[in-house]
């Protein structure tokens, strides 16, 4: 007489399945929850240096006359910030953006020199866009 082998899982085979999903599913979650926040950081950032672009090409776009006046009116300093042409709030994902602009001879701040301008846009550091306008 032959006797059919039933097919399908064992007890012991279904418990050695779920030990391994138990213990392998943990890294992997934690794997997508780390690339989630790298996402959400990295939107941030770039979403700040499309903000930083932005607020160059619309001070780059005024009259050298009226950036020049910005400059002295600040004091000619690379650490004076222009408030009229800077953010005034923000938030701790999109920090103001603050702009400086001063006189510059092409080797350090001059008020003597009035024919090219620096022009610095940042939130940070190592967040910022530099550009030189001349008359």
């Amino acid at each position: 007489m032959s006797r059919r082998r039933e097919s399908g899982f064992s007890y012991a085979e279904l418990l050695v399945a779920i030990a391994l999903v138990a213990v392998l599913l943990t890294p992997a979650m934690q794997a997508v929850q780390t690339s989630a926040l790298a996402a959400a950081a990295q939107r941030d950032d770039l979403a700040n240096r499309q903000r930083i672009k932005a607020r160059m090409e619309e001070v780059l776009a005024r009259p050298y006359v009226a950036l020049d006046a910005a400059a002295v009116a600040a004091g000619n300093s690379p650490s004076a910030t222009i408030a009229d042409l800077s953010d005034a709030g923000g938030t701790p994902a999109y920090p103001p953006v603050q702009v400086t602009i001063y006189r510059y001879d092409g080797s350090a701040p001059s008020a003597a020199d009035a024919g090219l301008l620096w022009v610095r846009v940042f939130i940070d550091s190592a967040r910022s866009l530099d550009a030189l306008r001349g008359r």
